[in-house]
């Protein structure tokens, strides 16, 4: 009985010290086979991906005729804007955006810090590395102005602009009625 045991001990001592040979020793699996049926080697089959790739693939929506449209009115007015006419018409407020553009900075043209066109914060104005990031906080902001029942150029003017300027109202609702009555 104490053999047995020893032999026992000794036989999962070696077990647990080398795996990989007592696995190798005792497996004795056959190894595995595929088989592949129905399938002609005559007819091509060179289709078959085009098929199966077009099932889960949309065809690309086509552009936007709005991006172009917004371009060229943007041009006319010489505005460095005209480059993200794409990006501004994915945003919400595009239109308050623009026309706040013309009222704090004639369409961006006379920037008082870097891509800031909207005279965002005030006597500490904020900067922003390229034009793209100033429209989506412009955006931010009209969206937080709206949050706070500001909805109207003249409800948001004296927030905005800091005192009771009437052109600046004139000038964002002349802009916004102008892109709307273009179909923008």
């Amino acid at each position: 009985l104490d053999r047995l045991i020893v032999g026992v001990s000794l036989a999962g001592i070696l077990v647990w010290i080398f795996p990989h040979i007592a696995l190798a020793q005792t497996v004795q699996e056959l190894p595995m086979v595929f088989e592949v049926n129905n399938i002609s080697l005559t007819e091509p089959q060179s289709n078959y991906l085009s098929q199966f790739l077009a099932k889960d693939i949309e065809p690309p929506a086509p552009p936007d005729p709005r991006i172009e449209l917004l371009r060229q009115y943007l041009q006319t007015k010489n505005s460095p804007l005209a480059h993200e006419a794409e990006l501004l018409l994915k945003q919400f407020h595009f239109r308050l955006i623009i026309g706040v553009s013309f009222a704090e900075s004639n369409f961006c043209k006379y920037q008082i810090m870097p891509n800031n066109c909207w005279g965002i914060g005030g006597s500490n104005p904020e900067r922003y590395v390229t034009l793209a990031d100033g429209i989506v906080r412009a955006n931010e902001l009209i969206q937080k102005y709206q949050d706070n029942g500001m909805t109207t150029p003249k409800l948001m003017r004296n927030t905005w602009v800091g005192w009771p300027n009437h052109n600046w109202i004139l000038a964002v609702e002349q802009i916004t009625k102008e892109l709307e009555n273009s179909g923008l």
